[in-house]
């Protein structure tokens, strides 16, 4: 149609894409979801190889290569807080969670990616190769509440500088216009979940550092320490 047709072309992975990122007005939204659907997951772990892969299409969801992967007795390095989005979406965002700190975005974690290219104008990405590591056996997970922003960024500075860190570190803000803990992300299963409903901010924000460790069978009765 020439260059000055002004034709649009989006690729639409699982349509949670921002500000319309995944529509094309008057032009042509690509499926992306529908190659996910359509080719298997392909895992190279043998065990001699350095460097553990999987070749998945850019439509499958987070979520399928999870359940592939642990089958297999492996997961995917680097991971971002919702699953259910394609691998092609993540990847062309950079992919950003509480493992970066450690492992780097997930992009940082792609051996080879397949891209369809439109005259050198833009380009689609329609499979790749996501570097795997073995899969924990066991993880400890805990959230932190803090009132006091500066020993909250403190704390989370410390711990991802820290070698002998955890694995998984986030910090993020609870917007409390109630004044309590009412947010989806602040639900606490733990020993004490009362204690937790008590926290009142007066409708100020309060902020949280959700943090995990991987450890073994023989580390159980230890693991409480070394959280703490």
């Amino acid at each position: 149609m020439g260059p000055t047709s002004g034709l649009t072309i989006a690729p639409r992975g699982h349509g949670h894409s921002l500000e319309g990122q995944a529509q094309a007005h008057q032009g042509v939204v690509i499926n992306m979801e529908s190659l996910g659907k359509s080719q298997e997951m392909r895992f190279h772990i043998n065990g001699n190889m350095k460097t553990p892969y999987v070749d998945v299409s850019a439509g499958e969801l987070w979520i399928n290569i999870l359940h592939e992967s642990l089958s297999h007795g492996y997961a995917p390095k680097s991971w971002t807080d919702y699953l259910h989005l394609t691998v092609g979406g993540t990847l062309s965002n950079a992919g950003i969670s509480g493992q970066a700190f450690r492992h780097g975005p997930q992009i940082n974690n792609v051996h080879q990616l397949q891209v369809v290219t439109g005259l050198g104008q833009f380009g689609i990405i329609t499979r790749a190769h996501i570097s795997l590591e073995p899969a924990p056996k066991m993880v400890k997970w805990m959230k932190v509440l803090y009132m006091d922003f500066t020993t909250f960024t403190k704390d989370q500075e410390q711990l991802i500088s820290s070698n002998s860190s955890f694995d998984y570190v986030e910090g993020f803000v609870l917007i409390n216009q109630t004044g309590h803990l009412n947010n989806w992300r602040s639900s606490f299963k733990n020993k004490d979940p009362a204690l937790a409903s008590r926290v009142v901010s007066n409708g100020k924000p309060i902020f949280c550092l959700e943090i995990a460790k991987y450890y073994k069978q023989e580390d159980i009765d230890t693991i409480d320490q070394v959280m703490l």
